[in-house]
């Protein structure tokens, strides 16, 4: 009987100290279980950190990108201010209004004539040569007006003389020249040559006007 209940008292220790082994066991198990939660939430939240980090540092690189680029625009316009400013000044310096004669060109064709080149002449002098490409000839037919030459004239009575090259009715090469006299004054002059259609003669018309 001793022996048997020694043995019970034995598998009885035994079975205490088993259920308290699993104790201990089920409680390291929770507790790592909880540290590696602390440590996976810790985790997270220093990616979160990191993520809104670098969102922040975008916005703010973004918002000097943006300002800058608006620096760099109102200093392209204010360049272009000054340029503008620069060349009246040196219009008005070199072409004084008492001086100044200004030649432009105009057209109001499509149907007899089609303009190349455009040679000018003062007093004898060619002071103007120029070739009209497809852009600048489109800009014209639009009702632009071409500033051809400006030149300093002294006050008095001079010659100006235009000869004009294109192609004419039925797709053949069309020359004309024309000369008139202008009496320059004080003041600036403004001189205009009109290129029109003439659907009476089925040929282009050239014209001066004076302003």
């Amino acid at each position: 009987m001793i022996y048997f209940s020694t043995r019970l008292m034995a598998i009885a220790a035994m079975t205490t100290i088993w259920l308290m082994s699993s104790a201990i066991i089920r409680a390291d198990v929770n507790t790592s279980d909880t540290s590696d939660a602390t440590l996976s939430s810790n985790s997270t939240g220093a990616v979160d950190e990191r993520a809104q980090g670098t969102v922040l540092s975008r916005i703010k690189a973004q918002e000097s990108v943006n300002a800058l680029s608006g620096e760099i625009q109102d200093l392209k316009q204010s360049v272009i201010t000054l340029n503008t400013n620069l060349r009246v000044l040196e219009e008005d310096l070199l072409f004084p209004a008492n001086t100044q004669v200004n030649i432009f060109l105009s057209l109001d064709v499509g149907k007899f004539f089609t303009l190349e080149t455009v040679k000018l002449k003062l007093d004898g002098n060619v002071v103007e040569s120029h070739i009209y490409s497809n852009k600048e000839m489109t800009a014209l037919t639009r009702g632009g007006i071409h500033k051809l030459h400006m030149a300093n004239l002294s006050l008095g009575e001079h010659t100006l003389s235009a000869f004009f090259t294109g192609v004419g009715p039925k797709g053949r090469e069309y020359k004309r020249g024309t000369t008139m006299k202008i009496n320059k004054m004080t003041g600036p002059k403004y001189v205009e040559l009109k290129i029109t259609d003439s659907s009476m003669k089925l040929q282009p018309e050239f014209s001066v006007k004076e302003w």
